[in-house]
């Protein structure tokens, strides 16, 4: 893409006659422009304010909302006249040489921690999936969280952010410990955030900026979120020795006991699964001592079956 068709592209896009192709396509290049040793001041200078003034009129305590895009109009504007020559010769000097990945799952029954390339550690908790890079190149450090949750503790690199990829949202940052819950079975994706700023954006929005106990909730299916302030050690309490779940429904439950117990459920109640529940859990539990708890609270009978878990 030369330096013509970007300022098309933008100029298209500022009179909101953009595909969802080339509204992916900005994004990117929006992002790109944080790499840019020459550009990133001014690129920060920018953005940070905009989102900021987009967060002041959109977002409601405790309200979910979709973001107005007519700021990031005026962001398409500015950037014609002073980024175009910028994404031409960041573009130009791209070489699309293969990237090797490497997939690494945590087995259900067990967390793993793993180190990436640049010193970013990484806890997956049971059954979760992570691709990353086998090297990250200059410019940048992406990998996805395919299934699951996790918690980065980012190691900070000014001049390359760090990037994790959940479906449609992607999480960026330059150096910061986050949480990210990507279930596919659950409708929401969340990121807490526990020490520095994270940005979150989807494929058509930015969804703000994020700092220290803070968390979105993100409604795949809507494509609309939610900003909360949240104690830390219910957030993160999966990786300590108690596990503390506020407000779930049951079928998040059930997706944590799967992957935490290596079981399955079967129950027949839709209602069930939408029904929700505040539950603390310790970790050092059996399956059978926490099925008991859940026999309690709801009255229903929990009958283990090998590893098959059957609810009457």
């Amino acid at each position: 893409m030369n330096q013509k068709e970007i300022k098309r592209l933008l100029h298209k896009f500022n009179a909101g006659k953009c595909t969802d192709d080339e509204l992916l396509l900005l994004q990117q290049l929006m992002h790109n422009l944080d790499t840019d040793v020459k550009a990133g001041d001014k690129i920060k200078a920018l953005k940070q304010p905009l989102w900021e003034r987009i967060e002041k009129q959109t977002i409601g305590k405790g309200k979910v909302r979709r973001l107005n895009t007519v700021w990031l109009k005026v962001a398409a504007a500015v950037l014609v006249a002073v980024c175009a020559g910028l994404f031409y010769s960041k573009l130009a000097t791209h070489k699309n040489e293969p990237i090797a990945y490497q997939v690494l799952t945590a087995p259900k029954g067990s967390m793993k921690q793993v180190m990436l390339p640049d010193s970013t550690t990484v806890q997956l908790n049971a059954g979760t999936t992570l691709k990353f890079p086998v090297s990250f190149g200059d410019a940048k450090r992406e990998v996805t969280l395919i299934n699951g949750e996790a918690f980065f503790d980012v190691k900070h690199d000014v001049k390359r952010p760090f990037m994790v990829h959940t479906a449609k949202v992607t999480t960026q940052v330059l150096g910061t410990s986050f949480n990210i819950k990507f279930y596919k079975e659950l409708r929401d994706l969340q990121v807490y955030v526990n020490s520095g700023k994270v940005e979150v954006h989807d494929q058509h929005h930015t969804l703000g900026f994020y700092t220290p106990r803070q968390q979105l909730t993100y409604n795949k299916q809507h494509e609309s979120f939610t900003r909360q302030e949240l104690m830390a050690d219910h957030a993160l309490s999966w990786m300590h020795d108690e596990l503390i779940l506020d407000n779930v429904s049951f079928k998040e439950i059930t997706v944590y006991l799967q992957n935490r117990y290596n079981v399955n459920f079967k129950y027949g109640e839709k209602r069930l699964a939408q029904q929700h529940y505040s539950v603390r859990f310790s970790n050092k539990l059996s399956i059978k001592q926490v099925l008991d708890i859940l026999q309690f609270i709801d009255g229903r009978k929990y009958k283990l079956n090998g590893d098959m878990v059957i609810i009457k």
